[in-house]
């Protein structure tokens, strides 16, 4: 069994969730002797570069250095470039190196399943036949309005998939109600506990700090949370709030500075090491997003012993669990609340807490996920 994955999440994304998840996927398969190769020639993606699975990966955009004298001069860059392309109809390998590879794997037919990393159908002439598997990590752009492309391209995919898999079942759900899929044509396969060092990390931070981590697009509800946070620093002046990530725009300083908390807000990049400091020595890990797909952030706070805040919506209950404390974002004051009956919680509630977090973690692992991935294949080709 011959499993050929493509290119686009880790040509997409330099770090996050979509290609995480698929770079652990393709580790674990390869781990339960499943064969799995990945179809790119240049990334500079993360997790990519820290897993074996391309051994012979190159920096994006290697192969033709000779674009703007071999250096990267500006931000939108490659954009600018692949806007001139669409206007003049000219072609080159440095917007298409990835997508040419993949097309000559696929042309070889040296595969029995072909997984596309997202939602560009540039494959289907190329199968011949062969069933392609895809993976549907949210129904975002659906549910919220936003991400129209992605919309009408999931759209077109889903119905002529193989097969379909989620990471969670209430994408699931949302996935059959949305597009009309039928139930037994997905599966529900969640993302595994990430395994980070057992390190004990010291505070990066001389004082207490929420820690708040990963994008802060408007479904995020990242404005409302800060509206709760200003009603916790009020009372609890000596807590700060960390978040990871892009720089705050100037919306978000505006906003901050407005609730006069721009010396309790600070924004910092973090690798793997830096992430797990911040998880290990938070008051609390906050999620207050309306919608996710999985929410791969719970489990890491939950391996490293953090308390977790989950908005009650979506996909995170049954992530949680009992594990976590969940909260109304979209009722004024009640995150608020729910932080200080935890500040003022005895210990031993505290860390009962901690410890149902640690032992959720368990039911995710990646090899479990790996294993049901590959019975799903295994059907496939029966």
């Amino acid at each position: 069994m011959n499993i050929l994955f493509d290119y686009q999440a880790f040509e997409m994304q330099p770090f996050g969730g979509v290609s995480k998840s698929y770079a652990e996927i393709i580790s674990h398969l390869k781990a339960i002797g499943v064969d799995s190769r990945l179809a790119i020639k240049e990334s500079n993606n993360e997790h990519l570069i820290q897993t074996s699975i391309a051994p012979s990966i190159k920096p994006l955009g290697t192969a033709n250095k000779h674009w703007f004298g071999g250096k990267k001069l500006f931000r939108g860059q490659r954009k600018l470039l692949r806007m001139g392309m669409s206007l003049t109809g000219y072609h080159n390998d440095f917007l298409s190196i990835n997508q040419d590879y993949s097309i000559k794997q696929l042309k070889k037919q040296k595969f029995d399943i072909f997984e596309p990393t997202y939602f560009d159908s540039y494959f289907l002439p190329y199968l011949k036949g062969k069933p392609f598997v895809l993976t549907v990590h949210d129904m975002i752009p659906e549910i919220l309005g936003v991400d129209k492309p992605q919309a009408q391209q999931k759209k077109l995919l889903c119905p002529l998939a193989a097969h379909i898999h989620t990471p969670s079942q209430n994408t699931k759900n949302d996935l059959v109600n949305i597009l009309n899929i039928a139930p037994d044509k997905v599966s529900v396969t969640p993302h595994g506990s990430p395994a980070f060092p057992t390190t004990k990390h010291s505070s990066p931070y001389p004082f207490p700090y929420l820690l708040y981590v990963g994008a802060r697009w408007s479904y995020k509800n990242f404005a409302p949370f800060v509206e709760e946070c200003a009603i916790t620093i009020a009372k609890y002046p000596e807590i700060h709030v960390v978040c990871t990530g892009s720089p705050f725009t100037k919306e978000e300083e505006k906003l901050i500075a407005n609730l006069g908390l721009t010396e309790h807000f600070m924004q910092t990049y973090a690798n793997e090491e830096g992430l797990q400091a911040l998880y290990q020595n938070a008051v609390a890990f906050i999620y207050p997003s309306a919608y996710e797909g999985f929410g791969i952030p719970i489990l890491e706070a939950f391996v490293c012993g953090c308390p977790v805040f989950l908005n009650n919506t979506s996909c995170f209950p049954e992530v949680g669990g009992d594990a976590a404390i969940y909260f109304d974002i979209n009722r004024r004051g009640d995150l608020a609340e729910h932080i200080e009956a935890f500040l003022q919680a005895s210990e031993q509630d505290r860390a009962a807490l901690i410890i149902r977090g640690l032992e959720r973690a368990k039911l995710f692992s990646w090899e479990e996920s790996a294993r049901k991935l590959s019975h799903v294949y295994q059907n496939l080709l029966a």
